[in-house]
């Protein structure tokens, strides 16, 4: 009987032992990893619940020491590395010969950190314009807010500002033009133009408006009248562009394009009931200026 019970305490003294060991060794690895998480839960425009977790730093010791340090970016900050690696690749590669992989390796990122955040490179594209739109939006309602300008002033210095972003944004331009214009891109290039009417037709018509106070327009239609002239701006952008891209073989498409220019300036003047040469979005000089910049 004695040995038939030695063995059983013997087992019940073993898992006892193995049972402290386990909760002991758990005990270690849990103090041993030290990290930080600040989270906001909040609410986007659609009413659609989201995450946005701030730079999170995760490390694990052992013995005392580091042996992995591992840093998460928080949500924006994350997007805005996707979209400038992005414009880059696209800028230096092309967008065509830019693969999803290679901007995850770039990135040094896994693939299913990339579709967290888009959907697909067409996605991460229409991104990148609408951060150029908001861009143009921002500085064009600075302009549309100000009390000491008069309207006249307004509307060009609206045309000059939105000049002076695509010029600072001239690699993204570049992709846009060879992309946008490409016969296959025509829904993209649709969504683009009726992008750029919801978010600045609202501003110029604050500037019509002040201009009919001032009796400097007459029109009684500014909201119809602002949405026009980017209706007719979006069949003059489409001349454009390609007599620009191909003035280093034939210098005379820059006379085209003053042309084409000119023509959409008279057009804006007549639809907002402005004098003749009110309306000065170019003159040659920038226009010089663009077809060097473009075919470098």
């Amino acid at each position: 009987m004695y040995k038939a019970v030695c063995p059983l305490f013997l087992y019940l003294d073993l898992s006892f032992l193995s049972l402290l060991i386990f909760f002991y060794l758990f005990f270690c690895f849990f103090n041993s990893i030290l990290n930080t998480i600040y989270s906001i839960l909040y609410l986007d425009l659609t009413g659609n619940k989201k995450y946005v977790i701030y730079r999170l730093t995760v490390s694990l010791k052992i013995k005392g020491e580091i042996i992995m340090v591992r840093i998460i970016k928080k949500y924006d900050e994350r997007r805005t590395e996707f979209l400038n690696t992005a414009q880059e690749l696209f800028f230096t590669r092309g967008y065509e010969q830019t693969s999803v992989e290679a901007i995850i390796k770039e990135m040094k990122l896994s693939k299913g950190t990339f579709y967290y955040y888009f959907k697909s490179k067409e996605e991460l594209l229409d991104a990148l314009v609408e951060r150029l739109s908001e861009k143009i939006l921002e500085e064009v309602k600075k302009i549309a807010d100000r009390e000491d300008l008069n309207a006249i002033t307004k509307l060009n210095r609206a045309y000059a500002v939105t000049r002076s972003v695509k010029l600072e944004n001239l690699e993204l331009l570049k992709v846009l033009l060879k992309v946008i214009y490409d016969d296959k891109n025509i829904l993209f290039r649709y969504k683009i133009y009726r992008g750029s009417i919801e978010i600045l037709a609202p501003e110029f018509s604050k500037i019509i408006r002040q201009g009919i106070k001032e009796k400097t327009f007459n029109t009684p239609y500014p909201e119809e009248a602002a949405s026009l002239i980017f209706e007719i701006a979006n069949t003059f952008s489409e001349k454009v562009p390609n007599l620009l891209l191909g003035s280093d073989k034939n210098p005379k498409n820059l006379d085209k394009a003053e042309k084409e220019f000119r023509v959409y300036e008279n057009a804006i003047e007549r639809i907002i009931g402005a004098e003749e040469g009110t309306v000065k979005i170019v003159n040659r000089n920038i226009l010089n200026y663009f077809h060097e910049k473009i075919n470098i």
